[in-house]
C-alpha cells in the first residue's frame, strides 16, 4: 500500500463530530473533485472508504439518504447553497465562512487531500500535492495553508493546478493538520531511519579517509626506509629510530596506535621518530646527505 493510501485509509476513520467541520470537509470534496455541470453535481470516489465517507457526510450535512452507486455520487445542485458553494458557469467559488473556524480549516484541508491529494514515498523523498480543476479553489487552498504556517509551492500541471508542500517539516504539519496522527509518526520513524543511516554514513566514510591516509602515511614511511637500507644508511642510524624503521617495515598495515603498542613507546615519540626516518630517507633520495 502506497503512503497516500495509507493516509488517506487513515483520514477515513477521522471522528469529526463537529457538524461545522462536516460541512467543511464536504465542501472541499466537492470543490476537488466535483463536477458541477448539470443540474447534478457529480464525484467520482475510486476508493470503497472515501465513498463511505462522502455519502456519511452527504447524509449528516444535507440529510441526503438516497443510496448512491459506487464509485459514483449525485447530489442535486440545489444543495450547494447549504454547503456555501456557487456555481459560475465553467467555475465555481465558496463563501469563507464555511471554514472560518480553525477547526473547519482543518477539516477542508482533509478533504481536500482526500478528494485530490497524493503523498511521494517518503523513503524516496518529502512531498504532497494537492490537484484542483479551478485556479481559485487552488489559491483558496494555498492561503488556507499560509494561514497554518505553511509556504506552500504552486505549479500548473496540464489542466491542472498543483499545490504542493516539500521537505519534512512541511509535510509532517500537514499530516497533523488533516488529523493523520499515525501517518505522522509513521513519517517520523522514516526520518529518523535516514538519519541514523547518514550518521552511519557519515562514520565510515569518515574511518574510511582516515584509513587511506593512515595507509598513504605507512606507505611514505616504508619508502623512506627502504631508501635508507638500500644506501646502507640505516645501520648507521641510532638505536632508537632503527628499532622504529624495522618496527614499520615489518608491521606496514599497523596504524600508528597499534604500532606504539608493539614498540612500548608513546604515540608521540612514534611519529617524531617515523617523521624523522622519512626526513632522512627524503634527504638521501635528493642527495643531501
Amino acid at each position: 500500500m502506497s503512503f497516500s493510501s495509507d493516509i488517506k485509509k487513515e483520514l477515513c476513520t477521522v471522528n469529526e463530530k463537529n457538524l461545522c467541520c462536516r460541512r467543511s470537509e464536504l465542501a472541499a470534496i466537492l470543490l476537488f473533485g466535483g463536477d458541477f455541470g448539470g443540474s447534478d453535481v457529480t464525484v467520482r470516489a475510486e476508493r470503497t472508504d472515501v465513498f463511505k465517507r462522502i455519502c456519511g457526510l452527504l447524509k449528516r450535512v444535507l440529510g441526503i439518504t438516497e443510496l448512491q452507486k459506487e464509485p459514483e455520487i449525485r447530489l442535486p445542485a440545489d444543495k450547494l447553497d447549504e454547503l456555501g458553494i456557487y456555481s459560475e458557469g465553467a467555475g465555481v467559488s465558496i463563501d469563507e465562512e464555511v471554514f472560518d473556524r480553525d477547526c473547519c480549516k482543518r477539516a477542508f484541508f482533509r478533504g481536500a487531500f482526500l478528494m485530490a491529494g497524493t503523498a511521494v514515498d517518503p523513503h524516496k523523498n518529502y512531498r504532497l500535492e494537492l490537484f484542483a480543476y479551478n485556479e481559485t479553489v487552488a489559491a483558496l487552498a494555498s492561503e488556507m495553508l499560509e494561514g497554518f504556517g505553511l509556504t506552500p509551492g504552486s505549479i500548473r500541471r496540464k489542466n491542472y493546478f498543483v499545490i504542493y508542500l516539500e521537505n519534512y517539516e512541511a509535510v509532517s504539519d500537514a499530516l497533523i493538520i488533516m488529523g493523520a496522527q499515525r501517518s505522522m509518526l509513521g513519517l517520523s520513524y522514516i526520518q529518523i531511519e535516514k538519519d541514523i543511516s547518514n550518521e552511519n554514513n557519515r562514520r565510515n566514510n569518515f574511518l574510511i579517509a582516515n584509513m587511506d591516509k593512515a595507509i598513504t602515511a605507512s606507505a611514505n614511511q616504508c619508502a623512506a626506509i627502504d631508501k635508507l637500507a638500500g644506501t646502507g644508511m640505516l645501520e648507521t642510524l641510532d638505536e632508537e629510530l632503527k628499532s622504529v624503521a624495522y618496527a614499520r617495515a615489518e608491521h606496514p598495515e599497523m596504524n600508528l596506535t597499534e604500532l606504539a603498542a608493539l614498540t612500548g613507546i608513546s604515540k608521540s615519540t612514534l611519529s617524531r621518530r617515523l617523521n624523522k626516518l622519512m626526513e632522512l630517507g627524503n634527504a638521501k633520495s635528493d642527495g643531501k646527505v
